[in-house]
């Protein structure tokens, strides 16, 4: 194989630690799920009389891998939710280990490598056309005839007066086992006086195509580049298990930190309750308003259940996508920060023509397609050829016992040229020929539809990826903002200058920029992947 597609882009950032200051957690320290423990949800401690909730300033810290939080975390836990472990498979993995484990495990690749293997033999059997064929055979042999009876000399040993053959002279009263070159006789001869006869016979034979107009390397050239277009499907299929892999991962992700989001927003709508509760002690603010402030805290603490049968049902599917059961508890290693100014890593963006040939060199399913037109093309070229004379030579060599007792050895050689000329085959050859083009013809079509496809997955591709990167900086511009109004109402609330639903309003907007930043996150990853895969560079095998 050629090294065309070997290349590797790096896509994985590292992960940072986020300070989650509203959670009092610390830079390096160990940081409990938020999604899984239920430590992560604190408890407001009570209100003195008079005195509001501080608020402090909210923040995301990395997803880490604890399976300990309640399912569902509001209501009654369900038993035997959370996945069991599997031996070989660690607890947590990163990008790079979930698809080497889907690589493994993938019964789509062990199909492919089956055909890869059929095709690698098919070469080898196409090939041992090109090569001289030698045999050797050794035969003893024991004959018995009924005493009166008689026998043609080509076939067992008789009784007579002797004679001499083309291939030695037969003993005083025995005849011989002719050897292959020899001419056979014709007429028995007279009955047998001896019943038990042994012979022993001794032959090599060597054979070798010597010219047939290329046919049949025509024909191996095509089936070399079958098995080419086989490896390169097979490529394409680790790329596609490893895309799979990689969306899956990130979704799951994505539908982790959703449930962290989730968390966070009922945090804050017990600190606005706490507040409106001080507000109503200090006789701010009427009792309706504590109503009014409990319905965004249930439904916020209903979307975290919802959103913990989503991260439940993406764990499963990320477990399927590494062919492990879907019951399973492997936690994916985050590799995205979600709330700070830090720059998100990510891949360069190239302009559209480049994209294109980068794809072209490294696809390995339109390099397949390719192989399958040069296939076609050889075997028109070998069915062109079905009435070209073919010439061959052989040789051998025999040695076999002249007498009943399996001894007097005679000895024959033959060497010889054989030039076969096909007169009529019966229309075999046209009708050949005809299907061949018809194969070269859908192979090109094939070609050009892979092409097609492979230039409208670039430019989806490349849309997207612009589209996300330009996404992530809206995003942090909003959630800034949606603090910095959320923390200036709350102080507005406080001395009596605004009312609730202002107060409400900017609750709304802090939950749209936490759920917009974490959706834009995942989104610039899967798009990263998307457009990896989209040019073939997402993986390739050292094939």
């Amino acid at each position: 194989m050629t090294n065309r597609y070997r290349r590797r882009a790096g896509l994985l950032a590292g992960a940072l630690i986020v300070v989650g200051v509203s959670m009092g957690l610390r830079p390096g320290a160990a940081q409990p799920n938020p999604t899984r423990v239920a430590a992560a949800s604190p408890t407001i401690p009570p209100n003195p009389p008079g005195q509001p909730t501080p608020y402090p300033l909210n923040t995301l810290g990395p997803v880490q891998q604890v399976p300990a939080l309640p399912y569902p975390e509001y209501g009654t836990p369900a038993p035997n939710v959370v996945g069991t472990t599997a031996p070989g498979v660690p607890p947590t993995v990163s990008l790079q280990q979930a698809i080497m484990i889907g690589f493994a495990k993938s019964p789509t690749l062990a199909t492919e490598r089956g055909s890869v293997a059929v095709a690698q033999a098919g070469v080898r059997l196409e090939r041992a056309g090109l090569l001289p064929s030698f045999s050797a055979s050794v035969v003893p042999s024991f004959a018995h005839v009924q005493p009166g009876g008689s026998v043609s000399s080509s076939s067992s040993p008789t009784s007579g007066t002797g004679s001499t053959g083309t291939t030695g002279t037969t003993g005083s009263s025995l005849g011989i086992f002719p050897l292959a070159a020899s001419a056979p006789t014709a007429a028995p001869v007279a009955p047998v006086t001896k019943t038990n006869f042994f012979t022993n016979t001794l032959s090599l034979q060597l054979s070798q195509l010597i010219y047939d107009g290329g046919r049949l390397a025509d024909s191996v050239r095509a089936t070399v580049s079958g098995e080419r277009a086989t490896v390169d499907t097979y490529e394409r299929d680790l790329q596609t298990v490893a895309y799979n892999v990689a969306t899956a991962y990130y979704n799951y992700l994505a539908a982790e930190r959703t449930v962290q989001v989730d968390l966070e927003i009922v945090r804050e709508d017990s600190v606005q309750l706490d507040l409106v509760r001080a507000q109503v002690r200090a006789g701010t603010a009427p009792q309706v308003d504590i109503e009014t402030t409990e319905l965004p805290l249930a439904q916020a603490r209903l979307a975290v259940v919802k959103a913990q049968g989503a991260a439940y049902g993406a764990e499963a599917a990320f477990a399927n996508a590494m062919g492990l059961d879907a019951n399973l508890d492997v936690q994916p290693i985050d590799d995205a920060p979600i709330f700070t100014k830090a720059p998100l890593s990510t891949i360069p963006i190239p302009p559209y023509d480049t994209a294109i040939k980068r794809a072209v060199a490294l696809r390995p399913d339109y390099d397949s397609a390719a192989q399958q037109v040069v296939q076609a093309q050889y075997n028109l070229k070998a069915a062109r050829l079905g009435t070209f004379p073919t010439l061959s030579g052989s040789g051998g060599y025999n040695e076999g016992s002249t007498d009943g007792n399996g001894g007097a050895f005679r000895n024959s050689e033959t060497v010889a040229l054989t030039l076969s000329i096909p007169i009529y085959d019966q229309g075999m050859t046209a009708a050949n020929t005809l299907q061949a083009q018809g194969n070269l013809t859908i192979a090109n079509a094939n070609l050009q539809n892979t092409l097609l496809g492979l230039q409208l997955s670039i430019k989806q591709a490349l849309t997207n990826l612009v589209s996300a990167l330009a996404a992530i900086d809206q995003t942090q511009v909003e959630y800034t903002t949606a603090v910095a109004n959320l923390q200036a109402t709350q102080a507005q609330y406080r001395a009596g200058v605004t009312t609730l639903p202002l107060l409400l309003d900017a609750q709304v907007g802090i939950t749209q920029a936490l759920t917009d930043r974490v959706s834009a996150v995942y989104t610039l990853r899967l798009a990263e992947q998307q457009y990896l895969y989209a040019v073939g560079s997402n993986y390739q095998s050292p094939i």
